[in-house]
């Protein structure tokens, strides 16, 4: 099921340049009878595309998708939360299992590391989803 489409330009703002790069990302709803450690080892992530991946807990995306630009990110991890999360990274063709502080996923603001604009408009609709179905 397709849940939404982003448009997105690189560098992310006129003042920035004029764009370099530009796309439209499909975010997509794929269901499974299989949990996600299964799932996780067919996954054949294009490391052209992505440099890591991630299987997060719903209170984890939807503390993601509290922290925009316009909220400050918390300088301290919001109660609940683990203080990190088990990421995939991709490097020179190989996938390694390592942990990321919690925090980073919630940065905001320019040139740090953090889930993108469009990561967290995905994450918002596949939240909205979930509570549609009773699932959260």
């Amino acid at each position: 099921m397709t849940l939404g489409l982003w448009e997105s330009a690189y560098p992310p703002g006129l003042s920035r340049g004029l764009p370099k790069r530009h796309h439209i990302v499909s975010y997509l709803v794929v269901t499974s009878n299989e949990d996600h450690s299964e799932l996780q080892k067919r996954l054949c992530p294009n490391e052209e595309e992505v440099s890591a991946c991630a299987w997060l807990e719903p209170s984890i995306i939807e503390a993601i998708v509290t922290f925009t630009d316009e909220k400050e990110a918390p300088r301290k991890l919001p109660d609940g939360l683990p203080p990190t999360v088990k990421i995939t990274t991709l490097c020179d063709g190989l996938m390694k299992d390592t942990e990321l502080p919690t925090l980073v996923l919630l940065n905001t603001g320019e040139d740090v590391e953090r889930v993108s604009d469009g990561t967290k408009y995905a994450l918002q609709l596949w939240l909205d989803n979930l509570k549609s179905q009773n699932h959260l």
